[in-house]
């Protein structure tokens, strides 16, 4: 099967949802989190209560217009029902589960939906309160790589997905030794049209880009 072709940060802003129909792109990926009573999409990390975020371009007062996770469901489904939704769920400020887990439900198919977790503890109980949908453990060291396939060793647990850092990946027989415990391996953030051949040919499902150049190249 070609490999799925996601927009890195494509459900963070309005203005780029409608690129879920764009003809080289598959689904876009949104960083979800709790703010206040809401579950909204963004890349920074807020400071507490205060008005801010802080991410790698530095501080920045968040702005009124925030994307909230009804308007990227709805964006998605409603542009094109087969385009795909990634949602990296980040829970540094309160835990986005249960609230995530109650709009999912509500929605007549989830079979365009993956969730990215990078506490493994979530991802295992939306597995379960939510069982048809797609959860993918988020791997982002060495040591969380580690862990993820000692785990399956030990445990042979029921396959999950993975989202691994691009970096983390040197060859097809680890790209194919990781698929042994994992039901799906994405790679993120591919920026390199010929990285993501590499990796597209070394057996990865799903590769995540900033540029819809790279992603058209696959």
């Amino acid at each position: 099967m070609p490999v799925v072709r996601i927009l890195h940060r494509g459900g963070n802003l309005r203005s780029l949802l409608p690129l879920a129909t764009h003809p080289a792109i598959d689904a876009i990926e949104a960083d979800i989190l709790v703010r206040g009573d809401h579950i909204v999409a963004h890349h920074d990390r807020p400071l507490g209560p205060l008005p801010f975020t802080i991410g790698p371009e530095g501080l920045h007062r968040e702005q009124n217009d925030r994307v909230h996770l009804p308007d990227i469901l709805a964006a998605v489904g409603a542009t094109d029902p087969h385009s795909g939704l990634v949602l990296d769920l980040r829970s540094w400020l309160a835990d986005p589960a249960p609230d995530l887990a109650r709009e999912l439900l509500q929605l007549p198919s989830r079979s365009h939906v993956v969730v990215n977790c990078e506490v493994w503890s979530i991802a295992d109980r939306l597995r379960a309160w939510v069982p048809d949908l797609c959860v993918a453990y988020s791997i982002r060291s060495e040591p969380q790589l580690r862990r993820f396939i000692a785990r399956g060793i030990k445990d042979q647990p029921e396959s999950v997905a993975v989202a691994v850092r691009e970096s983390l990946l040197h060859s097809a027989e680890e790209v194919r030794s990781l698929k042994r415990y994992a039901r799906a391996v994405t790679a993120w953030t591919v920026d390199d049209p010929d990285r993501g051949l590499e990796l597209a040919d070394w057996g990865v499902d799903a590769v995540v880009s900033n540029h819809i150049a790279v992603l058209n190249a696959l």
